[in-house]
């Protein structure tokens, strides 16, 4: 009887523990089953160069994580990026994590309570020094002391030039608007379809990184042409420039119609609508190009031993999902993305573009494909010097402005430069202020 007693408590401890045991593999269970039930969903450029960056990516993380899924794809195209993911947004067909956001449209984003800060995870500071781009974040993407975007790529707007025009005329490399003058007064022939700068014309917002913004950078040694509070353009510096401008058009010196690959093909000397991401297509389109980089131009009056800021196209990847256990796996993956220095090797291999690093030009894993991309490593230098546009929700609408006040009026011949930057400032002020 004491036997059958001892085996009876014998068999409900095991009865116990074979319990506690199924209950735990099914929590298990249905957590995994959760976690691969929510798969996050992950756009990326629409670009082919960055599409073949991330088909390398996720052949390894899922080789290496397969139990987190993350279904990738290129963003739908459409007039802008920007306006794609808006519409995703609001019709609920947004993704969970998404490339392609700049600085400007991050703070929209944030204004509205749809980024996911990332320093609220931890090992967010571990993250950004593994990848060596502390200062980059905490300098130009930081928004009331949290960080909704990790910048994936940094690209210097600089000039090119035509090295053997300059030969044949004996002239160096362009340094200021009076540079640019001479040299036209050499060359320019309207005529045969000979014009000095391309300068362009085209009335799309986001040109005018290009031209204007990125020489009042140059001009002013890094300060913003505006902020949340109010414009800052309407000064000197803008004045100079666009008097310049003012001066290309008038005198012919620029073309008013669009040409594709205008310096390419010798229509042009020179032009500043050029990123890193032109060099391989050009390499493969017009094999015998000799061309020289250069950064923007300035005054007359700036100082030789100065370093000439430049705008920077930077643009990151940003989290929209408020769904915890998808957050998890984005973290995660983030992580394991920015941590190794060889995905940025991938990045550079596939799209020639600038990985967002302090350490491009200095750490040894990219001293090779720098070496052997001598023109890429020219842009590298100006990346200390590169700054993102201002943190502001209304830039689209503040440059579409300066389009129809400033650039369009000008390159027409409608207003003076001193009219336009007057009227100009008056008007995205209000904008400003609403």
């Amino acid at each position: 009887m004491c036997v059958d007693l001892k085996n009876k408590k014998r068999s409900i401890k095991m009865f116990k523990k074979t319990v506690v045991c199924l209950l735990m593999l099914m929590m298990l269970l249905g957590f995994a089953g959760i976690t691969q039930a929510k798969s996050v969903e992950f756009w990326v450029g629409a670009d082919p160069r960055e599409t073949a960056f991330w088909t390398r990516i996720f052949t390894e993380w899922d080789e290496t994580h397969p139990d987190l899924k993350i279904d990738w794809r290129p963003a739908p195209t459409g007039k802008s990026g920007e306006e794609v993911l808006l519409t995703a947004i609001a019709t609920g067909t947004g993704p969970d994590l998404s490339t392609g956001i700049f600085a400007g449209f991050a703070f929209q984003l944030m204004e509205n309570d749809i980024l996911v800060p990332f320093n609220k995870f931890e090992g967010f500071e571990e993250l950004l020094e593994a990848r060596s781009m502390t200062n980059i974040v905490k300098k130009a993407w930081g928004y009331k002391g949290d960080y909704y975007v990790l910048p994936m790529y940094t690209n210097p707007i600089a000039f090119w030039w035509n090295k053997d025009v300059l030969d044949e005329l004996g002239i160096d490399v362009p340094r200021t608007y009076s540079d640019v003058l001479k040299l036209a007064a050499l060359y320019n022939d309207p005529k045969s379809g000979k014009y000095t700068l391309y300068t362009r014309f085209t009335p799309s917002w986001w040109h005018r990184w290009q031209d204007f913004c990125a020489h009042y950078y140059a001009a002013t040694g890094g300060k913003p042409y505006w902020d949340d509070q109010k414009v800052y353009f309407n000064d000197e510096n803008g004045l100079k420039y666009m008097e310049f401008i003012n001066t290309m058009f008038r005198k012919e010196y620029s073309p008013l119609e669009d040409i594709q690959d205008a310096i390419q093909k010798g229509n042009v000397i020179g032009g500043i609508n050029k990123g890193p991401w032109s060099i391989k297509p050009t390499r493969e389109k017009y094999p015998d190009f000799n061309y020289v980089i250069a950064p923007p131009l300035v005054p007359d009056s700036f100082p030789l031993d100065k370093p000439i800021y430049t705008f920077a196209d930077t643009k990151g990847i940003s989290m929209l999902t408020k769904d915890m256990e998808k957050q998890e796996v984005i973290w995660e993956f983030l992580k394991w993305l920015f941590s190794d220095s060889k995905h940025d090797v991938i990045w550079l291999e596939e799209t020639t573009m600038l990985p967002s690093r302090e350490d491009v030009t200095t750490n040894p894993v990219f001293s090779d494909f720098l070496g052997n991309h001598p023109k890429l490593a020219e842009y590298a230098k100006l990346l200390p010097y590169a700054i993102p546009p201002p943190l502001n929700a209304k830039t689209a609408e503040l440059q579409t402005a300066f389009n129809e006040l400033v650039w369009e009026p000008i390159a027409y011949g409608k207003k003076s430069p001193k009219e336009a930057l007057a009227d100009a400032e008056v008007a995205l002020n209000k904008i400003l202020q609403r």
